[in-house]
């Protein structure tokens, strides 16, 4: 090693080793002795068996070590056990064990108390018991899913022959709208992700939703946005994109449905099947309007349905099965990050074609295709 390098290697190393100074001297000061960091778990999850067991998923969120001293149904204390142990240190998790009789259908508040008297509840709308990761549950929510994502989707690309009819210049009100419907996509995702790290109080989520989303859009823009320019049909393989990112966006939707029912939220699972079937018909027309000057094959037809809804399907897995926040919340960045990765991407499409981006019947195709989707969205 030379001599320069050996200073820079010092000069990189003498910051790093004086933090750890400061850091030691903070930790030892008695400024900060005499004070205990308050108790903070969250409930990431409640189970209802059919054997008439609860088990409660719990984790510990805060700085210290907590000890689990009881569990209560409804303020009442119950025999519990913790599984593998009540001690959690930092970021780890256990399973509470409730024998309980519960009656499906009925509410429940389900509480949990530490050592130093600190209760932490999650509400359960309705009992039901949580779907066991079998053939039957996994081909409901194939149905499930077929409902809900391809088969509005599929209806919505029936529009194809309508859109392909009309005169040249309706063809930049499409694409506009297309902008439009991609654009509030884009916000309920985000919200959606944001609403998710709030409520199970994911660890520094609030900076995560962004670097995961920003990232994936970097990579998204250095990989996919040069495919797109090489590729020989570029029109289909920029609905392939917008099926791409509408997909992840419905893995979302799968995520809302799993939860709803593993919450047992079943009137308002009802609701989210009905309202994004309704919804995902919108995004059919978005995967169709750049294809409207080009000759498709049926096929292709297919295979952009499949893009768009089949993560419906594995979305509700995630949710019903694993439901966890963090995952969840990963899932959701990434779809939002191929969403802006698809707006930009049209954008430059109508840039490169000379159209002119701020034209008042673009601004009219986006805020129609904004206000659709909010309408739709209203029956959710």
């Amino acid at each position: 090693m030379t001599i320069i390098d050996l200073r820079l290697v010092i000069l990189i190393a003498v910051p790093i080793i004086l933090l750890i100074g400061v850091i030691y001297i903070i930790i030892n000061s008695p400024i900060f002795e005499g004070g205990t960091a308050l108790p903070k778990i969250i409930i990431e999850r409640v189970e209802f068996k059919a054997d008439d067991t609860i088990i409660v998923n719990v984790r510990n969120i805060g700085q210290d070590v907590v000890t689990i001293a009881q569990a209560d149904i409804d303020d009442s204390p119950v025999n519990a056990i913790a599984r593998p142990t009540n001690i959690l240190e930092r970021f780890s998790s256990t399973q509470i064990l409730i024998p309980y009789r519960w009656i499906e259908g009925r509410p429940y508040e389900i509480g949990v108390t530490t050592a130093d008297g600190t209760r932490f509840f999650y509400n359960v709308e309705a009992a039901i018991a949580t779907p066991a990761p079998d053939t039957e549950q996994m081909l409901y929510f194939v149905l499930l899913g077929t409902y809900v994502g391809i088969i509005p989707i599929m209806l919505g690309l029936l529009w194809f022959p309508v859109v392909k009819r009309v005169r040249e210049h309706w063809y930049e009100l499409f694409l506009s709208i297309t902008i439009g419907l991609l654009v509030s996509l884009l916000i309920d995702t985000i919200v959606h992700a944001f609403e998710i790290v709030d409520t199970f109080e994911v660890v520094n989520g609030n900076i995560l939703i962004p670097t995961i989303m920003i990232s994936f859009f970097l990579i998204l823009l250095l990989t996919v946005n040069k495919s797109i320019i090489t590729h020989g049909n570029k029109v289909l393989h920029l609905s392939y994109l917008i099926a791409f990112g509408i997909g992840l966006h419905n893995l979302g939707e799968g995520l809302a449905i799993g939860a709803a029912l593993t919450a047992g939220a079943v009137v308002l699972s009802k609701f989210l099947v009905i309202g994004f079937t309704i919804h995902n018909i919108t995004e059919g027309f978005a995967i169709v309007s750049p294809m409207v000057r080009s000759r498709v094959k049926i096929a292709h037809f297919i295979f952009l349905g499949i893009v768009a809804g089949v993560p419906v399907i594995i979305g509700s897995w995630i949710g019903v099965f694993l439901n966890i926040p963090l995952v969840s919340a990963t899932f959701l960045a990434i779809g939002a990050a191929a969403i802006l990765e698809v707006i930009y991407i049209i954008f430059e499409w109508m840039r490169s074609k000379n159209i002119i981006i701020l034209s008042k019947h673009n601004m009219v195709g986006l805020v129609t295709g904004m206000s659709i989707m909010y309408i739709t969205g209203s029956l959710l």
